[in-house]
C-alpha cells in the first residue's frame, strides 16, 4: 500500500468521513546522472562512441559492439590494463551571464519577463503569501454525469481511501456514485494550491483526478470532416469489431524502459570507480561569531554616518620637555 500523500475528511452537507489521498499511478523511468568523464592522459587511446540517433531496435548489435568498445583499455608496458578515464559526479552551477560569478540559491529570486530584458523581480516572500494552506477537507460540493465530463481534464490519479471507523460511510457514497453512473466534483488545499478534484466510483474504490482548469486546456485544432456514405461507416464499423478485445492493461509494455534495462544490466560487471570530489567543493560552515561582529560594525558605521557631527575628539600630541643642557667651564 503506497504512503499517504494526504489525510483528512471528506465534507459533503452535513457528512464527513476520515479518508486519505493514496497515489494511484506515477511515470516510471530510469534515472541516471551526470558524469564527467576525463581522459586520464590526453594522448592515450580514446575509443569511439556509437551514435544513440538511431533506432535500438534496428542497431541492437553496432549498440553492443559499441558498449564493449568503450570498457576496452589500452595496455602498458608490462601488458596489463591501466584505467582510461577518471569519472566524478556533477554538481550543477549557476551563474551570472553578466559577470559568470557563481551564485548561491538564497541569492535569486523568481523573475517573470514583461518585455524583451525586462523582468519584474518577486520576492521569495510574495510567493510564499500566494501559497494556498493544506486543507484537512476535501470539499465535495456537485454531482456531474459521468458522461459530461471529458477525460481531458483529468490529470493525476489518487485513491481515495477510507480511514478507520469510515468504512461504511464510504461504501455507501460509492454504491450510490456507482448506481448514479455520476462523478464527484470537490475543491482541496493541497501543495501549495488549491484543486479542483473529480471524484470517479470504481469497482471498490474512489478514484480523485486533480483536474485540469479550463484555461489549461488548449484548443483542439479546428478541422473539416467530409461526409461519408453508410457503406463505407458500416465498413468502418466491420473493421473495429475484428480488432475488438478486452481491455488488458500488462499486456502493455514500456519498450523503451525495457532496452534501457538490459542496457544497464550489460553494464553490471563493468562498474566504474567514481573519482572522489575534492574537499575544497565543500564550504566551510560560516563564523557565527564574525558575522555578529561585521554586523555589530555596520550598525555602528549606519550610527556615525547618520551623526556626523559626533565625531571623536582629535588627541593633542604629547609634548616632551627637553633638558636644559649644562653649560661647561
Amino acid at each position: 500500500m503506497p504512503s499517504a500523500v494526504w489525510s483528512g475528511h471528506l465534507h459533503f452537507g452535513l457528512v464527513a468521513m476520515p479518508v486519505r489521498l493514496l497515489v494511484a499511478a506515477r511515470t516510471k523511468t530510469t534515472r541516471f546522472r551526470r558524469l564527467y568523464r576525463k581522459p586520464v592522459n590526453e594522448s592515450t587511446y580514446v575509443s569511439s562512441f556509437p551514435s544513440f540517433s538511431h533506432d535500438l531496435e534496428d542497431h541492437d548489435s553496432d549498440l553492443t559492439e559499441g558498449v564493449a568498445k568503450t570498457q576496452s583499455m589500452p595496455e602498458d608496458m608490462n601488458g596489463q590494463h591501466t584505467a582510461e578515464h577518471q569519472y566524478s559526479a556533477v554538481r550543477q552551477v549557476f551563474q551570472s551571464e553578466v559577470t559568470g560569478k557563481e551564485i548561491r540559491p538564497d541569492e535569486m529570486v523568481k523573475g517573470y519577463e514583461m518585455a524583451p530584458n525586462e523582468y519584474a523581480a518577486i520576492e521569495g516572500q510574495e510567493m510564499k503569501a500566494a501559497e494556498i494552506e493544506t486543507s484537512d477537507t476535501i470539499d465535495l460540493f456537485q454531482f456531474v454525469k459521468a458522461k459530461e465530463v471529458d477525460p481531458i481534464y483529468f490529470e493525476r490519479s489518487y485513491y481515495v481511501a477510507p480511514n478507520s471507523g469510515a468504512e461504511k460511510g464510504y461504501a455507501l457514497l460509492l454504491e450510490a456514485m456507482r448506481k448514479e453512473e455520476c462523478l464527484g466534483i470537490a475543491r482541496i488545499g493541497m501543495h501549495r494550491r488549491e484543486h479542483m478534484l473529480i471524484l470517479r466510483p470504481s469497482e471498490d474504490y474512489l478514484v480523485a483526478y486533480t483536474m485540469f482548469y479550463a484555461n489549461e486546456v488548449r484548443p483542439a485544432p479546428r478541422l473539416e470532416l467530409t461526409k461519408f456514405s453508410n457503406k463505407e461507416l458500416g465498413m468502418a464499423t466491420a473493421l473495429i469489431k475484428g480488432y475488438e478485445g478486452d481491455f488488458d492493461p500488462q499486456q502493455f509494455k514500456d519498450l523503451y524502459q525495457e532496452r534501457i534495462s538490459r542496457i544497464v544490466e550489460a553494464h553490471m560487471d563493468t562498474r566504474i570507480e567514481m573519482h572522489p570530489a575534492p574537499p575544497s567543493l565543500t564550504k566551510a560552515a560560516p563564523d557565527l561569531m564574525e558575522q555578529i561582529r561585521l554586523s555589530l560594525a555596520q550598525i555602528e558605521s549606519k550610527r556615525h554616518d547618520a551623526n556626523p557631527s559626533k565625531k571623536p575628539a582629535r588627541k593633542m600630541p604629547t609634548l616632551v620637555k627637553k633638558k636644559p643642557q649644562r653649560v661647561r667651564a
